[in-house]
């Protein structure tokens, strides 16, 4: 019996060291990349890992040579000067040159072990190829730039094979940019919700291409369990949901209309401060339109998903239109571009209460913009590619 105890206390031995040496399989990229905040001197990379995950970003210049003929510089995703561990890697780069396109790709490195100050045992690691495909590129923000053109798409509540039709020719067109203007769920759940939704298509159509997002927050983003994360998806300048930037001549006011109905709304079981926000916003937008940026720039769009009310028009629209609209109104805005109305219209009576007009562009199409110092295009484009509505704004 003693024989019998000790080579059973052996064999569970043995198969508690070779548990510990066997080789896991290694965390791999579950989504994205996509490219965010876009500047003169740097930009933000987005990506999530299929397990925790410590995660960075190596970058190259254009100047012909291999990727891997040298040792790149690495960005880390890290806080605090620690590397995070997570799902969701989200990587700023700067101390770039103005104007200048560079290589990149994503790399992480899966957690084996997490023994805290005793011990932490990484993986081999994965990362985007780099050897038989062309590395990721991006192009910096040119001072000098005089027209932008973007795109915006709005309201696809997780139809991605309309999104999909929708961008389909943005590789070939090259817009500087697309704008993600809200509702692009219609809850999130999970963290897997928004990927499904419409992220895993930007990430394989726009992101090879060069072309990074602009994100606003729409009314339906306030929804589901995971709704509260919707910075670990878009992180912002501000860090907050509404931010500002330029691009070529244009200044852009990116705007949180938060939700449609009351905050006391039984639909959202006592979990909204949404009144309490828009205040919040009110208050820094009147820095916004006083700053010498705001006045410098030729151009001024905002963004935004919900649009300034009418009399009878839900409370998020009346809301909007007490607290936003007096700190727009007067101060030199040339358009606003919404959605939430899955429906087109071009608002230029007044009738908002605003003295510029408002295109609500439809949950099926898509608007293409172009804009310079004397003026600004813009094409309402269904799926088909056909162009349907058609606008231009003169600057006076």
């Amino acid at each position: 019996m003693k024989r019998l105890t000790l080579l059973l206390g052996a064999l569970l031995l043995t198969a508690a060291a070779l548990a510990q040496t066997a080789v896991p399989p290694t965390v791999r990229i579950a989504h994205g990349p996509y490219v965010l905040n876009v500047t003169e001197d740097g930009f933000t990379v987005v990506w999530d890992a299929k397990a925790d995950a410590i995660g960075w970003v190596e970058l190259a210049p254009m100047d012909g040579s291999h990727f891997y003929s040298a040792e790149r510089p690495r960005y880390y995703d890290s806080h605090l000067g620690l590397c995070r561990v997570g799902r969701m890697h989200r990587v700023r780069i700067e101390g770039l040159q103005p104007g200048t396109t560079y290589r990149y790709r994503i790399m992480q490195r899966g957690i084996v072990l997490n023994e805290g100050n005793r011990r932490v045992i990484l993986d081999d690691g994965d990362g985007s190829e780099v050897y038989r495909r062309k590395p990721y590129t991006i192009r910096t923000l040119d001072p000098a730039q005089e027209k932008v053109d973007f795109w915006m798409v709005n309201d696809i509540h997780a139809r991605d094979s309309v999104f999909q039709l929708l961008i389909k020719e943005a590789p070939e067109a090259q817009p500087d940019f697309v704008c993600l203007n809200g509702d692009l769920a219609s809850q999130t759940e999970t963290e897997q919700t928004l990927w499904d939704a419409c992220l895993g298509s930007a990430s394989k159509i726009l992101t090879p291409a060069g072309i990074p997002l602009a994100v606003t927050r729409g009314n339906h983003e306030n929804r589901g369990a995971y709704a509260q994360h919707w910075l670990d998806y878009f992180p912002t300048p501000t860090g907050e949901t509404y931010y500002t930037f330029r691009r070529g001549p244009a200044f852009f006011i990116v705007l949180d209309g938060c939700e449609d109905k009351p905050d006391n709304d039984p639909r959202y079981y006592g979990m909204g401060d949404w009144n309490e926000y828009r205040r919040q916003q009110a208050e820094w937008l009147k820095g916004v339109v006083n700053s010498d940026e705001f006045r410098a720039a030729p151009v001024r769009i905002v963004l935004m998903h919900m649009i300034p009310g009418k009399e009878d028009s839900w409370y998020g629209e009346q809301q909007i239109r007490r607290l936003f609209v007096p700190e727009l109104a007067g101060k030199g805005i040339d358009l606003m571009l919404c959605g939430h109305y899955h429906r087109y219209h071009w608002i230029d009576d007044g009738s908002r209460g605003v003295d510029f007009p408002i295109l609500v562009n439809s949950n099926n199409d898509c608007l293409r913009v172009s804009a310079d110092a004397k003026g600004i295009d813009l094409k309402v484009v269904n799926t088909a590619g056909a162009v349907i509505k058609q606008h231009r704004i003169d600057k006076k």
